[in-house]
């Protein structure tokens, strides 16, 4: 009797169980939910995590093919949209990667194309291909981690939007005329990575790596695009990683006439970052397809 009494409260667990399972999978439905898209990426922070495609969606309705940002030919209708994307990578993973690691941004990379194959549109419709490609390349480097978080990378829409927004205060600034190109120094001198100091500030504040600098520093962009440009009739315009470095040092050599330190930008830990590339032979065509924040203008 006992073992027979037990039996039949666990059938009752069981079918208790199951029951609310299926309420549950009803609720899902009919909601328009699924556990996937709920679970995964960080509780919905899916758009700050998936690389940003690279090339504008294409039109649903399409029949011909377009040019890709690859130069070949892929579907009009390709790629999807960035939320399209989106909520794909969400539906297939409950746990993305969101470190800042290299391994979290390669495996970030290849759930996304993925995530675009399952869409039904081609890799060479987005630009995700040759920036996964760079980033597998540095897998020989033994400082690999520390390399990606300072570079900065364009690496989500996120991160895209932040970079344009850091160069609206510099946009407007007037610039020399003698260097970088005939004026073009807004394209080139990199962000400085922390907001200006008050000019009339007697007080010290903390700077972006931690440390105190005066509170009047850093300059502003546009002043120290002006002070590179007078310096600089022939400022390196190159994307290959001699000319970025010698771009980082230049204009640090720049806040420094305007009597501001290193450390009230966070230029000094990116330049690290650039020449700590140095010794890996394929250098230029790493940070070619990687995508940087470098300047307010990226």
């Amino acid at each position: 009797m006992y073992r027979r009494g037990v039996s039949s409260r666990t059938r009752k667990l069981v079918i208790g169980g199951a029951a609310a399972a299926l309420l549950g999978s009803a609720l899902a439905v009919g909601t328009g939910m699924s556990q996937a898209s709920e679970s995964g990426a960080g509780s919905g922070n899916i758009n700050a995590l998936v690389p940003a495609l690279g090339f504008s969606p294409g039109n649903p309705n399409a029949t011909a093919d377009r040019v890709g940002p690859t130069g070949v030919k892929v579907p009009g209708r390709c790629p999807p949209t960035q939320a399209q994307v989106n909520a794909q990578v969400a539906l297939k993973n409950a746990n993305f990667p969101s470190g800042t690691d290299l391994e979290s941004r390669i495996q970030r990379f290849e759930k996304t194309l993925s995530a675009i194959q399952d869409l039904k549109c081609p890799a060479s419709s987005t630009t995700l291909l040759g920036r996964l490609n760079s980033l597998t390349a540095l897998r020989g480097n033994a400082n690999r981690d520390n390399i990606l978080r300072g570079l900065g990378l364009n690496e989500t829409p996120a991160d895209k939007a932040a970079a344009r927004g850091s160069g609206d205060a510099a946009a407007s600034g007037a610039t020399g005329n003698a260097g970088a190109s005939s004026g073009n120094i807004n394209a080139l001198v990199p962000a400085l990575g922390f907001s200006p100091g008050n000019p009339n500030a007697t007080a010290d504040r903390v700077g972006p790596t931690g440390v105190k600098v005066p509170g009047r520093c850093p300059p502003t962009q546009a002043q120290v695009n002006a002070q590179v440009a007078l310096k600089n009739a022939n400022f390196p315009s190159g994307t290959d990683l001699e000319s970025r470095i010698q771009r980082f040092e230049k204009t640090l050599s720049a806040i420094q006439d305007l009597k501001c330190p290193a450390s009230s930008t966070t230029l000094l830990g990116r330049l690290n970052s650039l020449t700590a590339l140095r010794g890996n032979a394929n250098r230029d065509n790493i940070l070619r397809g990687l995508g940087l924040n470098e300047t307010p203008a990226g």
